[in-house]
């Protein structure tokens, strides 16, 4: 897998399309993640950046868990806390699959209740530079 920084219009529709965010992306930046054959497998998202607070948003989808490899992981986070002391990520309560693999980049939860509509609870969950510097994906 390689990550192709940029691509933004590509990835921005790869991720909403993905995840039914009809608002799409403003002012953010992208992450295509490419198989051998350079097709698009991932996108990331990094938007909502607060430099006041050093933290953004990270929004992303996938067509093959496959994109999700040490390497990729650690040139995703490397971009993000080069700049960011925390990063957000938003996810369905039902996603146990995402919410796994985020807590093993050293995340932690908070459950809100209806953030996602009046029947759907989504999940905060936060990653700082220093449980992403002391998960074993560094290691």
């Amino acid at each position: 897998m390689k990550v192709d920084w940029g691509c933004r219009d590509e990835v921005t529709e790869f991720v909403s399309s993905r995840l039914g965010f009809s608002r799409g992306f403003s002012d953010c930046q992208t992450a295509a993640i490419r198989d051998e054959d350079g097709s698009l497998v991932a996108g990331v998202v990094f938007h909502d950046w607060s430099p006041e607070t050093e933290v953004i948003e990270i929004s992303c989808a996938a067509q093959d868990a496959r994109w999700c490899q040490r390497s990729v992981m650690q040139q995703v986070f490397g971009y993000v806390f080069h700049f960011c002391q925390m990063c957000v990520f938003r996810v369905h309560e039902d996603n146990k699959r995402t919410r796994r693999l985020i807590r093993a980049f050293g995340a932690k939860e908070h459950l809100i209740p209806r953030l996602r509509g009046r029947d759907a609870n989504e999940i905060i969950m936060t990653l700082t530079d220093d449980d992403w510097f002391a998960s074993k994906f560094l290691r």
